[in-house]
């Protein structure tokens, strides 16, 4: 009785103890500001997703042309749109000029804070978060991002992400974020390596398969009326092979590291190209197979009735 009591007490200071932490939290994601850095090659763009209660009646277009015209006192402005959802609006701002040093897998960005966030109260909450790719090293301010208070959360996909929580005021301080990054040679291309491998895989694969595939049905030419199923069934392996090559290229880190290592268009000859040779293996192999398939059942049958 005892200790079933005590446990109870227990119970209930953990659950006083955390609700004003819970508070907390929901009132930091309630009334934060977000703003995304998505440093990723070609398309490089801020995201500002901002809480609806916070425009102070300010309408849409109007605030993303306040931010807009901040912005593009240091940078050249592409493409700009906003996006109402439920308890926010997002404004995306893609950045021409980002890089403003790129050479042999070295990068140089400034971000003065200032014309970043300038428009926003200095004691506004702020979640600043940083996105490149798994495959590049970042320092900010010739210092770790640990130092200036920002924190990285795992990430499974292509993006590896640093985060910053607090006020404005404390990122204004810094004034200028000088963010110098390098491309992992070494290990991109280990990843290039095993992502190009999956041709040859896929390769080694459809010649295998629809070998067997053609023996099956011309040693028993009585499964020709299952002759679709077992198509399909030789060509799972490859399908599968397809699949996993693309969800390397996501997880890897590929996708970001070619934008940023490579010119616009070679990035893409070498994202989509492999995919591309693929998926083009498949049904080359399996409909020159079922070519080869109906001639020789039709030579065989000719034969036979000789």
């Amino acid at each position: 009785m005892k200790k079933s009591g005590l446990s109870l007490i227990l119970f209930f200071l953990v659950v006083i103890m955390s609700y004003p932490m819970t508070t907390i939290a929901k009132n930091f994601e309630y009334d934060v500001v977000k703003v995304d850095i998505c440093i990723i090659g070609g398309d490089n763009h801020f995201v500002y997703k901002i809480p609806k209660h916070l425009h102070n009646n300010t309408p849409y277009y109007e605030m993303k042309n306040n931010i807009e015209s901040s912005l593009e006192r240091h940078w050249k402005v592409g493409d700009a749109h906003y996006e109402a959802k439920q308890s926010e609006v997002t404004y995306t701002f893609f950045i021409n000029d980002l890089i403003h040093e790129q050479q042999d897998g070295q990068m140089k960005v400034a971000i003065p804070y200032n014309i970043l966030l300038g428009m926003f109260g200095e004691n506004d909450a702020i979640q600043l978060r940083i996105l490149a790719s798994k495959l590049t090293n970042w320092k900010v301010n010739a210092t770790d991002w640990t130092t200036l208070g920002f924190v990285e959360p795992l990430s499974y996909f292509s993006d590896q992400e640093y985060v910053f929580e607090g006020a404005i005021n404390e990122l204004l301080q810094q004034r200028v974020g000088h963010f110098n990054g390098t491309v992992i040679k070494g290990q991109m291309m280990l990843q290039c390596i095993i992502y190009f491998n999956f041709m040859i895989a896929q390769l080694i694969a459809c010649i295998l398969l629809s070998r067997r595939f053609k023996k099956r049905i011309i040693e028993d030419p009585e499964t020709m009326h299952q002759f679709r199923k077992l198509k399909y069934m030789y060509q799972i392996v490859p399908l599968i092979i397809i699949v996993v090559q693309m969800v390397f290229l996501v997880m890897s880190g590929l996708v970001t590291a070619f934008g940023l290592y490579f010119k616009p268009g070679i990035d893409l000859l070498f994202i989509i190209g492999p995919i591309v040779f693929n998926i083009m293996l498949l049904p080359m192999f399996f409909f020159t197979t079922a070519s080869e398939i109906s001639k020789e059942l039709e030579y065989n049958s000719f034969g036979s009735g000789l």
